[in-house]
């Protein structure tokens, strides 16, 4: 006799052999809780299944369907607690800012003016942590709402914003080509970053929290990447191959999740 077999029994209504019963509660102190006070407990229990069994009737063979399929890789991923998959996440982020920005660094790097650098890396740092930390964690939050829109909103307005403050000489006088080059390797750095965020994602389709703070981690990011990449600062460049992969990246996941829904 075990625990299931005890389930099984409150639900179809079939008695078990007494003696198995009493010899299983022994051991066992929540089934002994079902049968206390007259099986109140366990009859209360049975009648809320048999109504989940009513309007599904192959309950736990979807759960076990489910089940099957939440294996390999991206499985054991998401099954790491909270604080493993954020860490992860920013761990890549800082790899690839530190290859393609740091080691990457634009032309006019040792003119930089270092209170704009610094400002802009805590800024968009900050941002992208909230927005992982909001995307990766499990808790209820009472304004989860306006805090991913806001976000959302955040993570688009700020690379406009940016693209009017030229940084050196040099940016200022550069012409508005190559932002189709920038747009690209943009993309291309932060593509392994939307890989992970998708793996991690413990949702079976994308959200529309999602959709927001996924656009607005790597908009932030591609945007922090080319900042430290990138040493063209014409408004025009700017806010075609750099504040745009924010509003790229909404589109994109977006569509993945229409496609996932259809």
């Amino acid at each position: 006799m075990d625990c299931s077999q005890i389930r099984d029994a409150f639900i179809s209504g079939e008695p078990l052999p007494e003696e198995q019963v009493k010899e299983h509660l022994a051991s066992c102190a929540q089934c002994r809780a079902l049968y206390a006070h007259g099986a109140a407990l366990g009859q209360r229990l049975a009648a809320q299944a048999a109504e989940v069994l009513a309007l599904e009737p192959d309950f736990f063979g979807q759960i076990e369907q489910k089940l099957e399929h939440e294996v390999g890789f991206r499985a054991w991923l998401r099954s790491r607690p909270t604080r493993v998959r954020f860490a992860a996440a920013v761990l890549l982020l800082l790899l690839l800012v530190v290859v393609g920005g740091v080691l990457r660094h634009r032309a006019d790097f040792s003119q930089y003016p270092l209170p704009r650098v610094g400002l802009l890396l805590c800024v968009y740092l900050l941002a992208i942590v909230l927005a992982f930390g909001h995307e990766l964690s499990e808790s209820p939050r009472p304004n989860a709402v306006r805090d991913y829109a806001g976000l959302l909103v955040f993570g688009l307005a700020v690379p406009i914003l940016a693209a009017f403050a030229p940084a050196t000489e040099v940016s200022r006088q550069a012409g508005a080509e190559g932002a189709l080059g920038c747009f690209g390797y943009g993309a291309l750095f932060t593509l392994p970053i939307a890989g992970l965020l998708w793996a991690l994602d413990r949702d079976e389709r994308p959200s529309i929290r999602t959709v927001c703070l996924c656009a607005a981690a790597l908009g932030l990011s591609a945007n922090l990447l080319l900042e430290l990449h990138c040493g063209n600062g014409n408004p025009v460049h700017v806010l075609l191959g750099h504040a745009s992969l924010g509003l790229a990246w909404l589109l994109a996941w977006a569509t993945a999740r229409r496609i996932s829904r259809a």
